[in-house]
């Protein structure tokens, strides 16, 4: 499925995004920001149920890279808030792209918060597409060509990024984008999971493409197969081998990993240009992931959706 040509290097946007974003603690304040409005330190520390050092690491991570603005509550006042700038509020289709896939594949049966369409009225699901023609992105249907021709040096940047279990997460109250998170929420799952959709299967060739541990390596491979992303299957030729490969529901998390590329290429992009060209085969189209309402056919902005929590 990827195809590669000698095009100038360029770091790769999912790489640098996870250096900002950080993993599933992030995206549990992030939550709080575009869905809840919260902006005061208190606040997402009561409501998440962080300890408030991992709070202060992770709000200030947003600052310092522009997805979140540390100013005064009020003009001329002395406490400050944290806001979304517009680079943050731009994580929109990230945050429903978990959210969606925590609601089809771990709700159990229970679905804890509901994200609606407020011009439409219709609940915002399946909602990332191609931009170009509007239908619903299989990993199959897409074509990669890479401009990246370095491995991954992930183990210097994410040695101290610390896999979150979902009981933690949802210590405060139930949230699917808290179970999707609890997946492939820390960098080095999420790093992995996009090598198994660039055609990675075999365990040495994760290790080499990541210059990841074995162990670390080992253990997030376990515990996806274990909540059923992927599976394991012999070698044809070599039997006594065995591969990791995308169940269904592991092809399903595609829109994650899409709408996260999408924000890198627009916000972290250098002069290269972006470090993945992605085509769309059944429209021919250039590819790239956008946040549409399925139930009236238009492109959905924060100000357009409402959050309600079920439970």
């Amino acid at each position: 499925m990827l195809q590669h040509e000698n095009l100038p290097d360029s770091s790769c946007s999912v790489e640098r995004s996870f250096e900002i974003l950080g993993g599933a603690w992030t995206f549990m304040v992030l939550r709080e920001a575009l869905f809840e409005d919260v902006v005061q330190f208190d606040n997402f520390q009561t409501n998440l149920g962080i300890a408030r050092e991992s709070l202060k690491r992770v709000l200030n991570r947003l600052v310092r890279n522009g997805v979140m603005d540390h100013r005064p509550l009020a003009p001329g006042g002395l406490r400050k808030g944290y806001f979304l700038t517009e680079q943050g509020r731009d994580l929109l289709p990230a945050l429903v792209a978990a959210l969606n896939w925590g609601q089809m594949w771990a709700s159990e049966g229970e679905v804890p918060e509901c994200l609606t369409h407020k011009n439409c009225g219709h609940p915002l699901e399946q909602a990332i597409v191609c931009s170009h023609c509007h239908t619903n992105v299989d990993p199959r249907d897409v074509s990669f060509t890479s401009r990246i021709r370095n491995r991954s040096k992930g183990r210097e940047k994410f040695a101290k990024m610390r896999y979150v279990e979902q009981a933690l997460l949802e210590r405060q109250q139930p949230s699917s984008i808290a179970r999707t998170m609890a997946t492939i929420g820390d960098p080095w799952s999420f790093l992995i999971i996009r090598e198994c959709f660039y055609g990675i299967r075999r365990f040495d060739a994760f290790q080499q493409r990541l210059s990841i541990a074995s162990n670390i390596l080992a253990t997030r491979l376990k515990r996806m197969v274990a909540a059923g992303v992927l599976q394991t299957q012999p070698v044809v030729d070599q039997p006594h081998l065995f591969e990791y490969r995308l169940t269904e529901k592991g092809l399903a998390l595609y829109a994650v990993p899409l709408t996260i590329i999408a924000w890198g290429d627009k916000w972290l992009t250098g002069a290269n240009g972006p470090p993945l060209i992605l085509t769309h085969k059944p429209c021919g189209h250039a590819f790239s992931a956008e946040l549409r309402c399925h139930s009236c056919d238009m492109t959905v902005t924060l100000d357009d959706v409402e959050y309600q929590v079920l439970t």
